[in-house]
């Protein structure tokens, strides 16, 4: 809880400097809180710009270098704010009664665009299925004195949303400030976000233009190159699969020509930003237990990797999800900075040159955790039933001593399309991962079947085998690590949030192997489920609807097999979850009572798939441990 968050990366317009975030937690207050500071990554001295604040988040700099552009809710709704870059004269500059999610300053300084639903529309007095608010693309064109301005909806009376996942990076500016481009679904949502298509705005007139790219696949990330010639985007090159598949596209602004990029190793490339010369593109790409970032020529040569280090545990790295800018190239393309981590590092800003990788740390937020002993990780492999080679972080007791076994503890990661990362253990979602091997436990984290980051055939073998091929890779990983006379066959637990949660709750009606088992937000009835939740990947993966696969959603529901289960288990979730209802946990919880299970429900307030209160997330993170700790007989 008192390791620190960083965020929001990125290089002063001269680079100079560089501003981030630090995101702590005040537990007393209850709050979670966003810091930011600039770096001068020359003399590593730091200055804080923004002291730590509950309403704060997302910065920019201003084209020009001199002002800051930030969200703050600190007037109620989240509206914008300028600060100078010398720390004076914080203003908010829109005064609006609808949140604003995402900006972006336009290249010339003198307007930002930014997203947010329309302030206008009538919520309906009942909950009306075809009536809804769009998400629209908005313009704050600035005063002279860049103290306020005129604000002026770019996508009224359009016949789409605005997409606004993933934040800025659904929408860029043209270098001449002229036009944007975006993404665009039918409504909200992100199964209507499966169907995403470009379209570009001309600011002045409010004209908007589909982007004929030559098909109708979905369509995402968009940028203009440097030079205004060019478009960049991923592109699905069929339907769009919830295992994720797609490639970089161009296009050209002056001929509507669009011409595809090599293939990248994995074909799951994010577009990251252009070179300033718009020669070449940066991009990151899941890289088994990281991510890896390229350069890739726009001329159809092969791309480059600048850094990555997938197999070496050691090498800070981009090591955690992609949740905000954190890698960024210096305008001169010579130097870019980054937020690494290591299992046992906590996270840090470095600095490399971007022809050599040589990080040098160039913040000391975290410094005082590098002497908290956590246990050493290492990668595993084994074979699966089919002998498709499985990968896993396995995770010592701090204390281990070679020749004894040990309780393991099975740590599930959401998706399935997620990943484990080489990450720092105190800082893993939901978990107290670091915890467990202070107490003499082994923590195994397996990227079974449907992992990003082990190419196409892994992510996709695991369609239409939901339960199977994830759940023999798990097992076969438990299998590996007892069979290595490091875990203890007779003293085996199971966690994991979100789709962990939902392998948790598949893998106790499947095997009495596990002492406990602690699945949070886990989905239990696959029928309920998709007609209550927010989207329908799971139904994606085991082939389609209820509707024309009842059989398989009988078969593979964890509810439909409560008999079996002889596994303590403590189920827990927000009961403002929509990914997966909170419905899904007290089918479970009210079926293995009936079962006469060892079974304990948990429901947070205020808490929904992702986000927990502090101190009930406090609560969660001690929850699962304790259960283990309660359910763990004395070696042998």
């Amino acid at each position: 809880m008192e390791v620190n968050r960083l965020s929001d990366l990125s290089y002063s317009p001269d680079g100079s400097e560089i501003v981030f975030g630090i995101n702590s937690i005040d537990l007393d207050a209850d709050q979670y809180l966003t810091a930011f500071v600039i770096s001068d990554p020359n003399s590593d001295t730091v200055r804080t710009l923004l002291d730590p604040s509950p309403h704060i988040s997302s910065i920019q700099w201003s084209p020009d270098g001199g002002t800051l552009a930030y969200l703050s809710s600190e007037s109620g709704n989240t509206n914008l704010w300028l600060i100078d870059a010398d720390g004076s004269n914080s203003r908010q500059v829109t005064e609006l009664s609808e949140d604003i999610s995402s900006f972006q300053w336009a290249p010339d300084g003198r307007s930002i665009a930014f997203v947010m639903p329309n302030p206008a529309y009538g919520h309906p007095p009942v909950d009306d299925s075809d009536s809804f608010d769009k998400v629209h693309l908005w313009l704050l064109a600035l005063n002279d004195g860049l103290s306020g301005g005129t604000v002026t909806n770019l996508t009224e009376n359009q016949p789409f949303s605005v997409s606004d996942w993933s934040g800025t990076w659904a929408y860029d500016w043209s270098p001449d400030s002229s036009t944007i481009v975006f993404a665009h679904q039918e409504r909200p949502g992100l199964d209507p976000w499966t169907k995403a298509q470009l379209a570009v705005v001309d600011v002045e007139t409010r004209n908007v233009t589909a982007v004929n790219a030559g098909n109708d696949r979905w369509k995402y990330f968009p940028k203009y190159s440097p030079d205004g010639k060019w478009l960049t985007f991923i592109n699905a090159p069929g339907e769009f699969k919830w295992s994720f598949l797609w490639d970089i596209k161009l296009y050209s602004t002056e001929t509507g020509e669009t011409v595809a990029l090599p293939p990248t190793e994995r074909q799951l490339p994010f577009p990251w930003q252009w070179a300033s010369d718009s020669q070449s593109l940066y991009y990151i790409e899941n890289d088994r237990v990281t991510y890896s970032f390229y350069r890739m020529p726009i001329d159809g040569g092969e791309p480059e990797k600048v850094f990555g280090a997938p197999r070496d545990l050691s090498i800070p790295g981009l090591n955690t999800y992609l949740v905000s800018s954190f890698v960024d190239v210096a305008p001169d393309n010579a130097t870019l900075a980054f937020i690494g981590q290591t299992y046992n590092t906590p996270p840090a800003v470095y600095v490399t040159d971007v022809s050599t990788f040589s990080p040098r740390k160039i913040s000391d937020v975290n410094d005082r955790f590098l002497d908290i002993p956590i246990g050493r990780t290492e990668l595993v492999r084994w074979r699966s039933l089919d002998n498709t080679e499985v990968e896993g972080l396995l995770t010592y007791p701090v204390d281990y001593q070679a020749g004894e076994r040990y309780p393991l503890v099975v740590q599930i990661h959401g998706g399935p399309n997620g990943v484990d990362f080489n990450e720092y253990l105190p800082l893993m979602k939901f978990f107290a991962t670091a915890a467990y091997p202070e107490q003499g436990y082994f923590v195994l984290r397996v990227n079974y079947r449907g992992t990003l980051g082990y190419g196409k055939k892994f992510r996709e073998d695991l369609i239409g085998n939901f339960g199977i091929l994830d759940y023999q890779d798990i097992m076969s990983g438990v299998n590996h690590v007892v069979d290595k006379s490091l875990a203890d066959p007779d003293r085996l637990f199971v966690i994991g949030q979100s789709n962990g949660g939902t392998m948790t709750s598949w893998i106790v009606t499947q095997t009495d192997r596990f002492r406990s088992a602690c699945p949070i937000a886990g989905e239990t009835d696959y029928i309920s489920l998709e007609g209550t939740n927010a989207y329908f990947q799971t139904s994606w993966y085991l082939g389609g609807s209820f509707i024309d696969h009842l059989q398989v959603f009988l078969n593979r529901s964890p509810i439909f097999h409560v008999r079996n289960v002889r596994t303590p288990t403590l189920i827990q979730g927000g009961l403002l979850d929509t990914n997966v209802p909170h419905g899904q946990l007290q089918e479970f919880y009210r079926a293995l009572k009936r079962a006469g299970v060892d079974v304990h429900l948990v429901g947070y307030p205020g808490a929904d798939h992702d986000f927990y209160p502090p101190k009930l997330y406090l609560r969660l993170l001690r929850s699962c441990l304790d259960w283990t700790v309660k359910h763990t007989p004395a070696g042998g």
